[in-house]
């Protein structure tokens, strides 16, 4: 399998191809400079090989100002959000494509980790990330 991450965050923007930790890297900075509408992006792992569609969806959200970000993974094995060590007393919002959208309020994680995901996912092929502590949807 030849796996690559598209990522999606903004419109104009297109699907963004990851191949590797250069490519993470320069994403991540990209996002994290693009403005307060787009702080949140979708990535798949797919096959360049195959047609079907991936079963999981990777979801991140980052915030230059704070240094932390969230996870949201969601798969065979359901949804899921990365736990982070803090409360958030104002809840955890992060905008993707302009339209808000809300995580646990315990579910900022260092850039580093959502980083280390990315490159997880693809180096996994769309397995959800063993570097995140999860907590399940509704928890």
């Amino acid at each position: 399998m030849s796996c690559v991450l598209e990522a999606s965050y903004k419109h104009g923007a297109g699907v963004r191809l990851l191949r590797g930790d250069d490519d993470i890297d320069s994403f991540l900075a990209e996002l994290l400079g693009a403005g307060p509408d787009y702080r949140s992006a979708t990535i798949y792992a797919v096959d360049e090989a195959a047609a079907e569609d991936p079963s999981h969806e990777l979801v991140i959200g980052v915030d230059e100002a704070t240094a932390l970000g969230a996870v949201r993974y969601a798969g065979d094995d359901g949804e899921w959000f990365s736990k982070g060590e803090k409360i958030n007393p104002d809840g955890v919002r992060f905008t993707y494509y302009g339209t808000a959208h809300e995580y646990p309020a315990d579910s900022e994680v260092p850039l580093d980790v959502v980083r280390q995901a990315l490159r997880e996912l693809l180096a996994n092929e769309g397995k959800r990330p063993e570097c995140v502590t999860w907590q399940a949807a509704g928890d």
